[in-house]
């Protein structure tokens, strides 16, 4: 289990089990190199005296190695980061400004790799930006991510609890950690993360509904219930086989499936909306998407129409709804015939316009939700509703979390609609939230519009400068490169 650290939001560095294996390896080598590579044991034991006389450098370049020659080991990754750390006398920073400018190199062999879904060569990269920066909050979530693809769930864990360490108010951060954790069935770190979201956001609803689904998922999986179709399935089909049950006779014992008990519960006493949220919310955790929506619906019949419930019944409605669309995707791409894609723009229409729908309900529900104001500003940029997106994105601008996005939103709203001032005014007041670390996509549209929107102004100095900012980062962003050389006399 993973210490919360509740006093300032921070997550501890190692889980209890993780402290465990490092002492374990601290106090017999000979065990932990008889379980790895016999490279990796012995440049682990080289790098474990270079850090007990302080040579970082070599302590570094051994443990390297460990990572790249055993890239799942957890114990590798952690040494090589604090190692790392006492290179740079723990100053939160890194290397100096001269061996930083590597970074930007590294950053766009990541982003190159990760399009080309080359993810071990990905992970190869992101080592090599925090072995020059190993507090960098966006490669620790570049980490996270790739480990993910990989399958290295430990991996990804440690990165989000690192990047955690240096961005301790990013809800999204913990949000991506507390998935993980329900994933890999940590239910009660991952509660924990979920009420550091509900601190750092009281107005966030989703954190409270989110506890109550784990909850309910982990009474499931504490029954094997998930597991139908692995080895703890054919252990209880043995069980009840001895038993003279067996699976041809259907006999299935009370707690054996969590849909016959919670389906037997519903009949038992019809009148008690627990068990219909239970059943549905075992449902989605075993991708049974309608029949959550079934349980969901019968759910809100019970409550009298509860708007809570009737909430988690449109949270299935859209589910359900992206999950058809991701289907009728899939078909049309592996499809030549007009009418599959007809058929998935037409799902992918009206999901849209049902979140719409959804949306616009909670923002009069819940006025101070600055996130939700956001999310349904965005979709009815979609629909080109400059004047409804406008208030809203002016009132979500007042969220730190998204206030850089809002401006520029705001901006591109004030662009389609003709008003090339007030544009420029939304993009100048998003530059100083803008990070190209955290969130270079947005970094460089901000930049870009705004030199698209000084040109237009007849303002050349203005938008040189803020092309050469997109440059800068990405050479060759849109049409970027062009425009800068034109206003620099430099076609033909």
């Amino acid at each position: 289990m993973c210490d919360i650290v509740e006093g300032d939001g921070s997550v501890a560095f190692f889980s209890h089990q993780q402290a465990a294996a490092a002492k374990t390896t601290e106090q017999s080598g000979d065990d932990f190199v008889a379980q790895e590579n016999k490279w990796a044991g012995d440049c682990y034991r080289r790098g474990n005296d270079a850090m007990q006389k302080q040579n970082w450098d070599l302590a570094l370049e051994m443990f390297s190695t460990c990572v790249k020659l055993v890239p799942d080991n957890l114990v590798y990754r952690q040494y090589l980061r604090q190692c790392a750390k006492k290179k740079y006398g723990d100053n939160g920073k890194g290397a100096g400004t001269f061996e930083k400018t590597k970074l930007m190199g590294i950053r766009s062999r990541v982003k190159k790799a990760r399009q080309a879904e080359n993810w071990e060569e990905a992970s190869k990269a992101i080592e090599e930006g925090l072995y020059l920066n190993p507090w960098d909050t966006q490669l620790n979530l570049d980490l996270a991510d790739v480990s993910k693809k990989l399958d290295r769930g430990e991996i990804a864990k440690f990165a989000y609890m690192e990047a955690i360490r240096t961005d301790q108010k990013n809800k999204e951060i913990y949000v991506a950690l507390a998935n993980l954790l329900r994933e890999r069935a940590e239910y009660d770190d991952a509660v924990k993360v979920w009420e550091q979201v509900a601190k750092l956001d009281p107005s966030d609803l989703t954190a409270m509904r989110k506890i109550t689904e784990i909850q309910t998922e982990k009474t499931t999986h504490r029954g094997g219930y998930e597991d139908a179709e692995n080895t703890r399935s054919v252990m209880a089909n043995k069980n009840l086989a001895a038993k003279g049950g067996g699976v041809g006779g259907n006999s299935i014992a009370p707690g054996e499936s969590v849909e016959t008990d919670l389906k037997h519960a519903i009949r038992k006493e019809p009148g008690r909306l627990e068990p219909y949220l239970k059943l549905a919310a075992h449902y989605k955790a075993t991708k049974r998407y309608q029949d959550s929506y079934d349980s969901l619906q019968k759910a809100f019949e019970v409550s009298k129409n509860d708007p809570s419930v009737g909430e988690q019944l449109e949270d299935a409605e859209l589910l359900l709804m992206k999950h058809g669309l991701e289907e009728a995707k899939e078909k049309a791409n592996k499809s030549s015939d007009p009418e599959d894609r007809k058929r998935a723009a037409e799902l992918s229409t009206g999901l849209r316009d049902r979140k719409i729908e959804v949306l616009t309900k909670r923002v009069e529900r819940y006025p101070a939700n600055l996130a939700v104001k956001f999310e349904l500003a965005e979709l009815l940029m979609q629909l080109q509703k400059w004047g409804l997106a406008i208030p809203l994105l002016q009132k979500s601008a007042q969220d730190p979390r998204h206030k850089a996005r809002s401006y520029v939103s705001l901006g591109k709203c004030f662009v389609y609609d003709k008003k090339l001032q007030l544009a420029r005014g939304q993009f100048e007041r998003a530059v100083p939230d803008l990070n190209v670390d955290t969130d270079p996509d947005t970094y460089k549209e901000c930049h870009y519009l705004l030199g698209r929107v000084c040109e237009e102004m007849k303002d050349p100095p203005s938008a040189e400068k803020h092309y050469g900012e997109v440059l800068v980062i990405d050479y060759e962003y849109k049409d970027t490169r062009e425009r800068l050389e034109r206003l620099q006399g430099g076609e033909g």
